[in-house]
């Protein structure tokens, strides 16, 4: 394991830095204490040693010794920031008990200010996809239409509710519950 250690500084000397710098790597391995990649210097109170910028997997007590340990982590740590990058990409937002919106499939809020029920369809619509249909409409001089089904959204309350009345006489669920 010194051997090692030495070997992995590129010393000439490999006698004297695998006594010095081995012991300190063997008792911050010991104490389970973070130590520079390069060097093997564990972090103590006087000694902070900083995070690769890119994948945080290695820390250095310097610059110095982060330019001299670049050329043996620079494979891993390129897979490691693309594995960081896939992480963020893929990840899918928890979703919540009512669902997804059926346009933008993102989790509908807990807020139900936040989102919409179309009185057409019985679709549960979020307000940005509301919005978005609105002002693509209105860009367009479109009469207002539902975001889903594209049916003429209702002028008065009356018509809202007979169009539900209609769900409801087709068995919808949502219809149903939302009355």
């Amino acid at each position: 394991m010194l051997r090692q250690l030495s070997k992995m500084r590129g010393s000439d000397n490999d006698e004297v830095d695998a006594a010095d710098d081995g012991a300190h790597f063997l008792e911050a391995e010991a104490a389970d204490i973070m130590c520079c990649a390069s060097c093997g210097i564990a972090e103590v109170d006087d000694i902070k040693l900083k995070e690769c910028n890119d994948c945080d997997l290695v820390r250095y007590c310097s610059d110095e010794c982060q330019q001299d340990h670049r050329p043996q982590h620079e494979a891993m740590c390129k897979e490691r920031v693309a594995e960081l990058r896939n992480e963020i990409l893929f990840r899918q937002p928890e979703s919540s008990h009512l669902g997804d919106c059926p346009i933008c499939f993102l989790p509908l809020s807990i807020d139900t200010d936040m989102s919409m029920l179309q009185s057409c369809c019985s679709k549960t619509i979020c307000r940005g996809c509301v919005v978005a249909n609105i002002v693509c409409q209105r860009d367009k001089r479109q009469d207002p239409t539902c975001p889903f089904c594209r049916k003429l959204l209702p002028n008065t309350e009356e018509e809202a509710n007979k169009n539900v009345m209609k769900r409801v006489a087709a068995n919808d669920p949502v219809a149903m519950s939302s009355m």
